[in-house]
């Protein structure tokens, strides 16, 4: 590959498969009208937007990554672990994967029977309808909320009623970023921490990096200028694979994201040949 390549990749983009508002194929359109070379296709705790990306990419000559966004805990904070290049389509990583989907619906049951108990009327059955099947989460809350009035905007309704300080949150399934790690690993996949900038947390970082951790997504919408040259010294002082991406839900978080943050191809091109894939 020619030091003058200037292909450009977005390695984070969520589905309606998880908590997006687009189908993986509008997602490959939008990023084929975006000039993109390559899309990661990383929502969270699922895997099945993943093909239908992947056929729709080879005919428009978008190349899709297949990915995941893990749900983590360390000490009652969320930390989320992407994984690139796993082997999607093995049984026992599917069957991890509805334990963890049956965990979301719990914990959507929990948050709305406390939202019902403060008076706030809402239905599971219009949350699920809302989710469409995908791995549930408080975006899909947040909607209805929304879309019945009972809050003005998703922010609203996750700084009134959902958010990790308000009475209605239910804790996620527990799942630690280093068991994370060891997952990833075990089938196949290549481990990143995500948007560590939003936890700001160097003795986790450090942690997950002596624990087998591989990458660090340095380019993100949430870090700033300080934040991205941290996080890239520490991966190159490492020798970790560096990520970065758009983190696109599809308009959820007010406009469209996809493409406004992107990484060199030379940098997917790293983790390619760490996998042998051609």
């Amino acid at each position: 590959m020619s030091d003058k390549d200037d292909r450009r990749c977005d390695l984070h983009l969520h589905t309606n498969f998880s908590d997006g508002l687009l189908r993986p194929d509008t997602v490959v359109r939008k990023a084929k009208e975006l000039g993109l070379a390559a899309i990661a296709i990383s929502d969270h705790d699922a895997v099945g937007g993943i093909d239908i990306a992947i056929h729709v990419g080879r005919l428009l000559g978008v190349e899709v990554v297949p990915a995941i966004e893990m749900s983590c805990i360390y000490r009652k904070t969320d930390i989320h672990m992407l994984g690139f290049y796993m082997d999607y389509h093995n049984p026992d990583l599917l069957g991890f994967l509805y334990k963890v989907q049956q965990k979301r619906l719990e914990r959507a049951q929990k948050m709305v029977s406390k939202l019902n108990q403060a008076g706030v009327a809402l239905d599971i059955e219009r949350v699920m309808a809302i989710a469409g099947g995908a791995a549930l989460g408080r975006p899909h809350i947040a909607q209805a909320l929304v879309e019945r009035g009972l809050a003005r905007t998703m922010d609203d309704a996750f700084n009134r009623f959902l958010g990790y300080h308000c009475s209605a949150y239910v804790p996620k399934m527990e799942i630690p970023p280093v068991e994370a790690i060891g997952f990833i690993k075990n089938y196949g996949g290549i481990p990143i921490a995500a948007h560590p900038g939003s936890y700001n947390d160097e003795e986790l970082l450090n942690m997950l990096i002596t624990s087998g951790l591989m990458g660090i997504e340095v380019y993100h919408p949430d870090h700033n200028a300080a934040k991205t040259e941290h996080y890239l010294e520490i991966a190159q002082k490492n020798r970790l694979f560096i990520t970065g991406g758009s983190d696109c839900h599809g308009g959820r978080k007010g406009r469209l994201f996809i493409g406004c943050v992107t990484v060199p191809y030379r940098n997917l091109a790293a983790m390619k040949a760490y996998k042998g894939i051609p």
